[in-house]
């Protein structure tokens, strides 16, 4: 009879069984997935996705093996216990020494066969040749391993992405109520952070500018915000490792007639690329409708480099259906990805304006997660 499972370990049996596949189908003993404190939204952090544990410190590994014991290797003494607390993996080893800590664990636990290393693309050259003169041929690249099974963040983490989505609608409440004449950029997206952070976003990547003729998204910076500016806000919490962005234009004052005109075309944008986002469809014609609204309404040059570039992109530190919405993107659409819609445009008589969205893909098409409507917004100055 086996032991009593924690729900922290029993929510990671799925990952593991799957681990275990793929190393019985590519000869493998053993993964070591590595990490930095270096972090991205554009990224699935390898050690985050199999520890439940966000990385801090020089290095951080996790050695599985192919009967599917774990340890962590962490570099900071300090951060034990919460590595402990965090994560379903029971052994965790501090180390000043990472590729020989790898090493003694891989006599410890009698592996002789290959090793396949996942976090390959993040890891300095250093460790990398460290490994190499522990392992020599038998350390393997096998990132795909990470890539091919990360792409969905699992019906488990609905929870999590529909906190994120709240969090994210009310991070641009706060726009619409803190936002004031005289009011520095950097303030309105301290605003931001306050409502998303007490709320409990882990973090946020996120871009509040205000201008008369924005040419970018970009941080905040000390302009004061004047009437008639143009609000572009591109927010982005995450909750548990999974991001929500949602991107939404207000204007400082009553819009003129030719702003409504042209938001309407982000508007109609929004509304016949999301009827592209089917499962067995392909990703690229998401980007293409939009391209062809915009060029219908004589913007074809601004739809491309140093204008424009992506249409939208997966996010997270846990999932990553695929990395950009352009064109020529082939992956095809599958039910339970998670990504972001967004057809931000930049417009030469307006500059650049924002309306985006998180999608989930569900059998009969994508939900939206945020409940921000899609429209122009307006604040009283």
């Amino acid at each position: 009879m086996q032991p009593d499972r924690s729900p922290k370990a029993a929510a990671f049996d799925g990952k593991v069984r799957s681990l275990r596949e793929a190393m019985k189908e590519q000869k493998l003993s053993a993964l070591l997935f590595y990490s930095t404190g270096q972090l991205s939204m554009l990224e699935v952090n390898p050690v985050l996705w199999i520890s439940g544990v966000l990385p801090m410190g020089r290095h951080t590994g996790v050695f599985l093996t192919a009967a599917g014991d774990a340890t962590m290797l962490i570099t900071l003494p300090w951060d034990e216990g919460r590595a402990r607390e965090r994560s379903w993996i029971e052994d965790v080893k501090v180390t000043d020494r990472f590729a020989e800590a790898v090493k003694e664990l891989a006599v410890e636990k009698r592996i002789g066969g290959d090793i396949g290393l996942v976090g390959w693309a993040f890891m300095p050259a250093a460790i990398y040749q460290a490994l190499g003169k522990q392992f020599g041929g038998r350390l393997k690249v096998a990132d795909s391993i990470l890539s091919s099974l990360a792409r969905f963040p699992g019906a488990e983490s609905l929870p999590a992405l529909t906190r994120a989505a709240e969090i994210a609608d009310r991070g641009f409440d706060a726009i619409l109520a803190n936002a004031r004449v005289g009011m520095r950029e950097y303030e309105l997206a301290a605003e931001v952070e306050y409502a998303m952070r007490s709320r409990g976003a882990e973090d946020n990547f996120g871009m509040v500018t205000a201008s008369d003729h924005s040419h970018c998204a970009h941080p905040p910076q000390d302009r004061r915000l004047q009437p008639g500016d143009i609000i572009i806000a591109e927010i982005t919490p995450a909750v548990e490792g999974h991001f929500i962005q949602l991107c939404r234009t207000a204007v400082m004052g009553a819009p003129s007639p030719v702003v409504r005109e042209k938001f309407a075309i982000l508007e109609e944008a929004m509304e016949k690329s999301l009827d592209r986002v089917r499962p067995g469809k392909k990703v690229g014609p998401i980007s293409q409708v939009m391209n062809e609204v915009f060029s219908a309404y004589g913007y074809e040059k601004y739809c491309r480099p140093p204008y424009m570039r992506v249409r939208g992109h997966g996010l997270g530190f846990q999932s990553m259906p695929f990395s950009e919405i352009v064109d020529e993107n082939e992956a095809v659409i599958q039910e339970g990805m998670c990504f972001v819609v967004h057809p931000n445009q930049y417009i030469p008589e307006t500059g650049y304006l924002m309306l985006g969205d998180t999608v989930y893909v569900e059998a009969n098409g994508p939900r939206r997660l945020t409940q921000t409507p899609m429209r122009l917004f307006t604040i009283e100055v």
